[in-house]
């Protein structure tokens, strides 16, 4: 299976294509077909996938490069479910050569191929080297972070409740040991790499709450996205985790994976993040914390200086990071169930998202 950069050629000038790259396609590609064109190249040029090996008995499968340009296809065009991919595939010429089909797969073999590509570790691979080609040679001086709700056709399981020991009232004996209090998750992670972290946190669909711009407080079932955006708008790091889990504890680990990817002076975050812990954590990593002040817990905190104000506009661009995807990669509604499909789905709107800010700002 050939590239995009193989199939058109290395010196073609996608913006502009040529008489001869048109004659490809049966109809004429529009802007927007350039543009989903110029973000496979761009894609591409950092995806490592795997061959898919030929049994030796019946037709030759299609590759998986082709699965995966229809994921790319269903954030970039807004198709939401597989049956209308599969429809938009067969009447669209141009989406099919663009896909790498001769032919149009059944709903089964879609299937089979996406819950393949879901349990690899292909997104966040290539997220990453997205990220590390387009950052060689500059600093990223602001590192929003944030997260944004994502809502799913699934159903909560309920936990069993653990049963706590009943603590005995009144003075402990001389003989009874004393048992220190636990340590906060957040505390653990200091000391834990990131992906130690990551295994303690809850992925499982669950209940969430959140405060909106607006300030105010709205409920979901589903997932959250967490973000690291630069500030040109380029996603540097994303994890997706179950509704329940606060904003905070996410926070070292993803400060962690971020530090691989780029170099970086400050991190924006809302007062959610708001914590000793984590202050520190990133003041030891020769960084400089920007957030803002939480008032739940006292009412006199002081706000930011008029400096760190100033920086803290720049923590917009999540925001706007976070809008773009549910406004345009995003679809409306998320059908597949289970973390692994449901972050393939997310990762792929994300990876879309890097692709078209790189194209806006790092190609020539």
């Amino acid at each position: 299976m050939k590239t995009i950069s193989e199939t058109i050629g290395g010196a073609q000038a996608l913006p502009d294509i040529n008489f001869d790259l048109q004659n490809c396609f049966e109809e004429q590609l529009t802007n927007e077909y350039k543009t989903f064109l110029q973000m496979l190249r761009v894609i591409e040029s950092a995806i490592n996938i795997p061959q898919r090996q030929y049994a030796g008995i019946g037709r030759r499968p299609y590759q998986y490069l082709p699965y995966l340009r229809c994921m790319y296809a269903m954030s970039y065009f807004k198709i939401i479910t597989t049956v209308e991919l599969i429809q938009r595939l067969k009447g669209d010429p141009n989406l099919r050569l663009l896909c790498g089909f001769k032919g149009v797969p059944h709903k089964s073999q879609f299937s089979r191929a996406f819950a393949i590509l879901s349990a690899m570790n292909i997104m966040n691979e290539t997220l990453e080297k997205l990220v590390i080609n387009a950052h060689k040679r500059t600093v990223v001086y602001h590192v929003s972070r944030d997260s944004t709700a994502i809502e799913a056709r699934e159903t909560v399981r309920k936990k069993k409740a653990e049963k706590k020991a009943k603590k005995k009232r009144g003075r402990p004996k001389k003989d009874e040991k004393h048992i220190p209090p636990p340590i906060s998750r957040i505390e653990k992670q200091i000391t834990q790499s990131a992906y130690e972290a990551l295994k303690d946190i809850d992925t499982a669909c669950a209940y969430g709450c959140k405060k909106n711009s607006s300030g105010n407080t709205y409920f979901w079932k589903g997932y959250k996205l967490h973000l690291d955006v630069s500030d040109l708008g380029l996603p540097l790091n994303a994890i997706i985790t179950g509704a329940n889990v606060h904003d905070s504890q996410l926070a070292i680990p993803m400060e962690r994976i971020t530090e691989q990817r780029v170099r970086f002076c400050y991190s924006l975050m809302d007062a959610a993040y708001d914590s000793k812990a984590i202050d520190d954590f990133i003041r030891s990593r020769d960084r400089i914390p920007v957030i803002d002040p939480n008032k739940r817990q006292n009412s006199n905190r002081p706000p930011l200086d008029p400096a760190k104000k100033e920086r803290f506009k720049f923590r917009s661009g999540v925001e706007r990071a976070n809008g773009y995807l549910k406004d345009n990669l995003l679809p409306s509604k998320i059908f597949v169930k289970g973390y692994a499909k449901v972050s393939f789905v997310l990762m792929s709107a994300v990876i879309c998202l890097a692709a078209l800010r790189t194209l806006q700002y790092f190609v020539l």
